[in-house]
């Protein structure tokens, strides 16, 4: 997992410093700069996988905008004409001797880039050591050495180098596992349309960033995976069971008269049987949005991590508390990491924040108007303390990210 991420001069942020957990929920007013936070994670992903075209920080699911807009840019502040990106991972031990691996980033607009794109200036990584108990792959480097050319001088200072190190052996990289976590990171979005196949803008793969390929993406899942997308999607009272028409046998029938491309149906528990399955097009928001997520979080195939922008959108606000508590078990049963946006008080109901790896952050913009945040932590219950919701606290007012205008 990325534990902490360091943002400088990207759009409203700064200067910041995020501390992450395995679930992280953003919350503020409109405009504070929690989508700018997402982006940034979007924008190092593309970066560490040297794809920082145009068209490839679009398909993360990042708002295109020049570099003059997208370098910090506030009153009396001379502009640095540069971002800085700085992503720590988890170490995989917990020895105190293995430092954290970590990834830095410094990015520059691209002169000679007619389409105001990006370029690397500077990227870091991090190589460490570490104790083995086999020295068998330092072994054979040596044998490689000495078949060289034993008489240069330069080869038998490398060996007596090789020699003080013949009791450790060098470990990959751990940024290259970072940069790995990275690697397919994008914000999902999602749209209605693309959800039931009528509308095709995201090329990405397996799903796109607004909900394209759900019906590929759900005929592609395991009996095992697809008996949990059911077990969890029975807090859709209607639900049934979901279809898969790979032969379009059911558009034949008439079951599909519109545009939609999508093969994905529904089974409706209430309607007769013979009559009781429709397609994609003609289901209800909530049921396509709440599969697309369940889908996202238990399949191997999708990121490792990923962000979720205004998850609340079309859900009712008790589905949004119960599909928050299963995505949080879910991320932990399946290792995902997930960063989410939403202006809906009941996705807050369905995180536990006395569990570490679930976290709550507001986040607003300061007086001179750069974004930052704060970690919201409950103290344990005291006996006999009136108990109050995350949504009550919020909506009272004493988490904060609320307008203040009126």
């Amino acid at each position: 997992m990325i534990t902490k991420i360091h943002i400088q001069n990207f759009k409203s942020i700064l200067d910041y410093t995020l501390e992450l957990g395995r679930i992280n929920v953003f919350i503020g007013e409109n405009g504070a700069g929690k989508t700018n936070i997402l982006e940034a994670f979007a924008t190092a992903s593309a970066a560490a996988d040297g794809t920082l075209e145009i068209e490839d920080l679009y398909t993360r699911g990042v708002r295109i905008a020049k570099p003059s807009i997208t370098i910090s840019s506030f009153l009396q502040r001379k502009t640095t004409q540069a971002i800085a990106l700085t992503l720590t991972a988890a170490a995989r031990t917990s020895s105190t001797d293995e430092k954290a691996p970590q990834l830095e980033l410094r990015l520059v607009p691209d002169a000679g880039d007619i389409d105001s794109g990006w370029r690397v200036d500077s990227f870091s990584n991090s190589l460490i050591l570490e104790a083995p108990s086999d020295t068998a792959a330092l072994d054979m480097v040596m044998g490689v050495l000495l078949r060289l050319d034993r008489s240069q001088k330069s080869t038998k200072a490398a060996l007596k180098e090789l020699k003080e190190l013949s009791k450790l052996k060098l470990k990959r990289p751990n940024t290259s596992i970072l940069q790995k976590q990275l690697k397919s990171f994008c914000i999902y979005n999602l749209n209605p349309l693309a959800l039931r196949g009528i509308q095709n803008t995201s090329r990405r793969l397996p799903l796109g960033i607004n909900g394209e390929n759900l019906d590929v993406f759900l005929e592609g899942l395991t009996q095992a995976q697809r008996r949990e997308l059911v077990r969890y999607s029975k807090f859709i009272p209607w639900f049934d069971n979901l279809l898969i028409d790979t032969q379009d046998e059911l558009k034949f029938k008439g079951h599909k008269l519109g545009r939609s491309t999508s093969r994905l149906y529904f089974r409706d528990r209430f309607m007769k049987k013979g009559n009781n399955v429709f397609s994609a097009e003609n289901a209800n928001e909530g049921i396509l949005h709440t599969l697309f997520y369940l889908a996202l979080f238990l399949s191997d195939k999708t990121p490792p991590i990923f962000a979720i922008d205004n998850i609340e959108t079309a859900l009712n606000p008790q589905l949004c508390r119960e599909l928050m508590k299963s995505l949080a078990a879910m991320a932990k049963a399946h290792d995902k990491q997930v960063l989410i946006t939403t202006h809906n008080p009941a996705i807050l109901d369905g995180l536990d924040l006395h569990d570490d790896d679930q976290r709550l952050i507001v986040i607003h913009r300061n007086d001179q108007g750069h974004t930052v945040g704060k970690r919201i932590k409950l103290k344990p219950q005291a006996k006999g303390e009136p108990r109050y919701k995350l949504s009550e606290l919020w909506m009272r007012g004493h988490l904060g990210g609320l307008p203040k205008a009126f």
